[in-house]
């Protein structure tokens, strides 16, 4: 009989802590989707400063193309490099933007991001002397707080794709920047490439606001 009832209590034990556990996953994953949809909410807020039509964008002296590899690993030319040195080049010719700050990646002996970015925007058209190159633009991040730290520049347009834009001109924006964006070209016919990319920018919002509210993340290059 005593080992009837020990055994009832320890089942009675065990619900209790099942069910807590229970509680406890819940509301786990309650929050963690809270904290991830309010990090994404908060960036792609920014899309306000973000335009597609070429006509509405306004005159910016300056604007910063962040890097991207121009051969992507299919050996094919990456789409994404296409469509940002072809936005750029229209912006310029339209005489929406003086100047190109091009921010890349340059940290690999045969890897260079900011001059491939060069040498395609020349063959545009785009004289060399209004290109400046940042070698040092490793990430968004990087790139943004550079701009302003290093180039001195507080006010100035980004072009890069719309799953891309917002958190670079959030990033740019809580550094104290007054920046804007300009939406290039996405590779359309690469459908699977870019539901891929928009479930990475969504793990990017939410590094990004850690980044700036937690972190307090700075460049790798500060100079």
């Amino acid at each position: 009989m005593p080992v009837s009832k020990l055994s009832f209590k320890i089942s009675k034990k065990g619900k209790r802590l099942l069910i807590g556990l229970a509680v406890f996953l819940f509301l786990s994953v309650t929050g963690a989707v809270s904290f991830a949809a309010y990090c994404n909410h908060v960036v792609m807020s920014c899309s306000k400063y973000c335009y597609r039509d070429i006509e509405k964008f306004p005159f910016h002296e300056t604007a910063l193309l962040p890097g991207v590899a121009k051969i992507a690993p299919s050996g094919r030319l990456n789409q994404y490099f296409k469509g940002r040195t072809e936005a750029a080049a229209k912006l310029y010719h339209a005489g929406k933007i003086k100047h190109i700050l091009i921010s890349g990646d340059n940290s690999r002996k045969n890897y260079d991001e900011p001059t491939d970015i060069k040498n395609e925007l020349i063959s545009f058209g785009v004289p060399e002397s209004a290109l400046t190159l940042d070698y040092a633009g490793f990430r968004t991040l990087d790139s943004v707080v550079r701009a302003k730290n290093v180039f001195g520049k507080s006010r100035y347009a980004i072009i890069t794709q719309p799953f891309h834009a917002e958190r670079a001109v959030y990033l740019a924006r809580e550094h104290g920047i007054e920046a804007t964006a300009f939406y290039a070209d996405e590779p359309l016919p690469y459908k699977y490439v870019l539901r891929r990319n928009r479930r990475r920018e969504k793990l990017a919002c939410i590094k990004a606001w850690l980044d700036i509210n937690i972190l307090h993340k700075t460049p790798k290059f500060v100079k």
